[in-house]
Parts: C-alpha cells; structure tokens; sequence
C-alpha cells in the first residue's frame, strides 16, 4: 500500500508540528503531523502513491491525498474560451523552491492556462501551521476566478464537525438519506424522508457520500474533533474572503474512500462557470493580487477547543 512519497519532498518542523511538501505536484502538503503523539492529520490514498500527472488530467484519477489548493475552480469547467481541470491549473505543476528553513518554506510557480504568478508561503509555529496563498495577475484583461484550499483530513467515524453554520446546502448525495442537490436545510440537521440525519456526526463506513456546503458562517473557522482521543484540529480563515465550506464527505461511497475533505472557498457552487453565473465568483484585475492565509492549530486535553475560540476571540 502506497504511504511514501515517490517524488521529493520538503520537511519543515517546529517542536510540536511536521510537515513533508511536495514541490513537484502543485506545492501540496502531503503529510501533517502532530509530534507529541505521532499523529498524522491528512488522509493518504491507500491506492495511489504521489507522482506527477499532466495539468489537464483528471486530478480524482491521481489524488494521493493530502493537502492541495484550487484556482480558478473546483469542479472542472469551461469559462471564457478555456477548459479548466478539476481543482484547476496549479495543482500538478512543479513549483520553484524559493526559500526554505526549518520552520518555513516558500513556493513560486506560474499560471499554465491564466496569466498569473503564484506563491505559497507556509510557516510552523509552536504550535499553528499558517499558510499564505496568493496570485498575482500578469495579464490584461480582468480574469474571473474562485479560489479555495482543499485539505484531506484522516478521520475516523466518531469524529465530530464543529461548523459555526446556519445553513446547509446540499450539493451532492449519492443516497437519498443525505439529501437531494439543491436542498437547504438548517445546519447541522438534515431531514429526508421523515428521517433527521445530524450531518456534523460522520458516518460509519459503508456505501455513503455526499458534498455539502456550509453557509451563513458566523465564524471564520470550523474544527474537527476525535472525542476518544481528546484530540481534535482547528481551522481559521478570514470569513470576508472565504464565506463559504465545501464538505467534500466520503463515507465509503466514493470510490471505496473514507474521507472528510472540508475547504473554505471564496464562492458557492465551487464551479467557476457556475459562480459566475451566480454571481458568488471574484475578478482580478491586471496588476492586481489575491491572498488569503489560513491557520490550522491542533489540540489535545478536554475542552481545549473552548479555550482556543476564547483565545481567539472566536465565538461558536
């Protein structure tokens, strides 16, 4: 079973946290690991091993896990004359290594369909990943996009989403028990069918999956918790830039995978032809730059997660 990277990898540690990123296959982080316990936060596929692939191939065929980010789309599409590849065009190249030490690395590429320069930032603290996103435009003309960063999570089937949501929109659902597409719900709780399904609690494995958005946030950050290791991993993001989650939520219905994938995006549907259409996309003028910095903070201990909202200023 693949569980090592055929491709060079970058190791940047701080005393708590570990990470291996891949600069030949579109900068992702392939391995997160929390050093106190030994334990590794981002899904593996247990199929595919890392290697390289071309930008217009079908990135699900090639998908060996981990931590990945997407421009100008999520879902392949074509928009102004061009085709877009899922999770878009920066995914599969190789990055420029441009800086490195022990706690930090920084990644340039170049766009290979849109006229921009990309960079990837990515510092450990003690105890926080945080992670800097960006594209310059260098073309002419105003280009629309979406943007959003897309980590694998390794989770197991008590794991809880703590989501500081409203709404919930269903966006995809291969089993009539979690939803029909187009569906709103008052989050975390689905009905169907006279049923109430609590979407925040994963599922055992089996033949479910689904792809979920999140709403109406009142905070920029969701976590997930692991209750029977007193574990659990928090994600911040500006609310003003990214307003929305994709929960991309395999269950075993997938392609035989069990995964949560949950991506703040810049806009809803995370197709880019489709946000445009509904007017959620974002445009980049020439000349102009598009950044965004996440924060990723595991924990451990009993009521952690309240303490790190508080500290944070955060509410649920």
């Amino acid at each position: 079973m693949p569980n090592q990277p055929a491709v060079p990898a970058l190791r940047v540690q701080s005393t708590a946290l570990e990470i291996k990123v891949l600069p030949g296959i579109g900068a992702k982080i392939y391995d997160f690991t929390y050093l106190p316990t030994g334990k590794s936060l981002l899904w593996h596929n247990p199929r595919i091993a890392p290697h390289a692939y071309p930008v217009d191939a079908n990135f699900d065929n090639y998908w060996c896990g981990g931590w990945d980010d997407a421009f100008p789309t999520c879902e392949a599409c074509t928009h102004n004359g061009e085709q877009y590849p899922n999770l878009g065009e920066l995914r599969s190249v190789e990055w420029n290594v441009v800086k490195q030490d022990t706690a930090e690395v920084e990644l340039h590429a170049g766009g290979p369909i849109s006229p921009v320069r990309a960079r990837k930032q990515i510092r450990l603290s003690r105890e926080s990943l945080e992670m800097t996103f960006s594209v310059e435009h260098v073309g002419h003309s105003a280009m629309d996009f979406i943007w959003g960063t897309h980590p694998a999570w390794a989770v197991t089937p008590d794991c809880v989403l703590h989501i500081p949501a409203h709404r919930g929109i269903v966006g995809y659902a291969n089993q009539p028990m979690l939803g029909e597409p187009g569906r709103h719900y008052d989050w975390p709780h689905l009905q169907t069918s006279g049923a109430t399904v609590d979407m925040s609690r994963l599922l055992p494995p089996g033949p479910n999956a689904a792809g979920h958005y999140a709403t109406d946030l009142s905070g920029g950050w969701y976590a997930i918790e692991y209750p029977g290791e007193n574990f659990g991993v928090l994600f911040e993001f500006p609310l003003e830039t990214c307003p929305y989650l994709w929960m991309w939520l395999s269950y075993g219905g997938w392609r035989g995978y069990y995964v949560a994938v949950v991506e703040p995006w810049t806009s809803c549907p995370v197709t880019l032809s489709e946000a445009v259409a509904a007017r959620t996309h974002r445009v980049l003028q020439p000349g102009e730059t598009f950044s965004c910095t996440v924060r990723v903070t595991p924990w451990q201990g009993a009521g952690k997660l309240r303490d790190l909202l508080a500290q944070r200023g955060l509410q649920y």
